[in-house]
């Protein structure tokens, strides 16, 4: 069981990496909800996104009833917006600017 975990993490440490590099460009530009992201996000990176590694596995602070992969896409934005690197919050709550 612990193997798993540590390959589970591996993958979201990857995740993380290839959104931060990335700055999620593959979505375009525009202005996206979140869920509209973590769908896209799922798709490009399905080998990195594990459904049953819940955040609550990996971490104390997040949303407990999510998977980690969510949780590291939230972090992702936010470091990506806090360092001024193509990306910032919308208007709304849960929308995110991509291409600024």
């Amino acid at each position: 069981m612990r193997s798993k975990s540590i390959l589970v993490r591996k993958k979201l440490s990857n995740l993380y990496s290839n959104l931060i590099q990335n700055e999620f460009r593959f979505l375009g530009k525009g202005e996206f909800d979140l869920q509209t992201t973590l769908s896209a996000v799922k798709k490009r990176y399905s080998n990195l996104c594990d459904d049953n590694y819940m955040c609550y596995q990996s971490c104390s602070h997040g949303a407990k009833n999510t998977p980690e992969w969510q949780h590291r896409v939230r972090a992702a934005l936010g470091r990506l917006k806090d360092t001024e690197r193509n990306v910032r919050k919308g208007v709304a709550r849960n929308y995110w600017v991509i291409g600024v």
